[in-house]
């Protein structure tokens, strides 16, 4: 289609404005660059543009076309929302009807000289040794320290580099089947939580769903029953009377939720009652973690508990009450010794 001489004058009038500059005349007119030139062109060769007593060059533009930059941004929300939905309530699959017990892993820190490892230790082997057992990370596999915290590594005995063996010897060596791994509030402040995805990445045989600071997935058996369990580093809420404040809370605003789980504070505590509203009786717990002899809590007042470092939950999938669906054992070595039972 021909241009017409009105299209041309808008052209060239639209360069004077902009001073020369090509892209902002294109802008001006709602058209693309490519276009412009063309149209300008157009007007250069039938005479309307005066010519000018200096002549400079068409440098060609660095930037990235607009359009472009546009369509680049609609393809990234695209997949953003599409990884961001696929962890709303993700299926982990069960293939037989036999109860499965999931350790709840409490806040390692496994470089803090604190580090209660000979408890540790003796969790582990009882989650590698027991049939039907899984575990779910919840967070601060490592102290991380970063910003002003970071002078803190002058307190401990291990350094940065055997921090992170220690972290892919949990992660991948260890003999834990690991069902999902959270970045807790330390992987944050020392921006470590790219390199536990590259260890899962480049060196797992079986890639564990790592998620930033909370997850919700669903236990699916063979049977077709299925268990909903919210874990979270922490869960939004305080009270100084009640530890799992934040977990309640969760439960009562969830839908339908048979298990929630956090960490983070360094305390414990289990509660389970039933939520006629709902038709479910939830536990909802707090996980301690091993972090141990904490001079800066020890400052401020607090007292160190001696249990709940993980907590084991029991699914049982032939349960015929709602209370028995789940059951909690702060003591894993007796929960596994129950697990074992269940499962003969």
């Amino acid at each position: 289609m021909a241009l017409s001489d009105e299209e041309l004058r808008e052209a060239v009038v639209a360069f004077n404005a902009s001073g020369g500059n090509k892209q902002k005349a294109a802008d001006a007119l709602g058209i693309k660059r490519e276009t412009f030139r063309d149209r300008y062109r157009a007007a250069e060769k039938k005479g309307m543009v005066k010519p000018a007593l200096v002549e400079f060059p068409d440098l060609a533009d660095e930037s990235e076309p607009i359009e472009e930059v546009i369509d680049r941004m609609t393809r990234n929300f695209e997949r953003a929302k599409k990884a961001h939905d696929a962890r709303k309530w993700f299926p982990i699959k069960i293939r037989d009807n036999k109860p499965i017990g999931i350790l709840f892993v409490g806040d390692p820190h496994l470089d803090d000289n604190g580090c209660h490892w000979p408890l540790l230790r003796e969790h582990i082997d009882i989650a590698k040794s027991t049939e039907g057992m899984f575990a779910v990370n919840i967070g601060d596999v490592g102290n991380d320290w970063g910003g002003r915290l970071i002078k803190k590594y002058a307190d401990q005995d291990t350094s940065v580099h055997t921090a992170r063996r220690l972290v892919e010897w949990l992660l991948l060596e260890s003999g834990v089947s690991w069902l999902v791994w959270l970045h807790g509030n330390h992987q944050h402040m020392g921006d470590s939580s790219a390199l536990h995805e590259q260890m899962n990445k480049r060196y797992g045989t079986q890639r564990v769903p790592m998620l930033d600071w909370e997850a919700r997935f669903t236990l699916q058996f063979a049977n077709g029953v299925e268990f909903r369990i919210n874990a979270a580093h922490d869960f939004a809420g305080n009270s100084m009377w009640n530890p799992v404040h934040g977990v309640v809370k969760a439960a009562k605003f969830g839908n339908d939720i048979d298990v929630l789980v956090c960490g983070h504070k360094h305390n414990w505590a289990v509660s389970q009652w039933e939520q006629a509203e709902q038709g479910n009786a939830p536990l909802m717990i707090r996980v301690r973690g091993y972090k141990h002899l904490d001079g800066f809590a020890r400052r401020i007042g607090k007292y160190e508990q001696d249990e709940g470092q993980s907590i084991l939950v029991v699914f049982d999938p032939n349960a015929t009450t709602q209370a028995a669906r789940c059951q909690a054992f702060v003591d894993v070595k007796k929960g596994a010794e129950y697990l074992e039972w269940l499962r003969r």
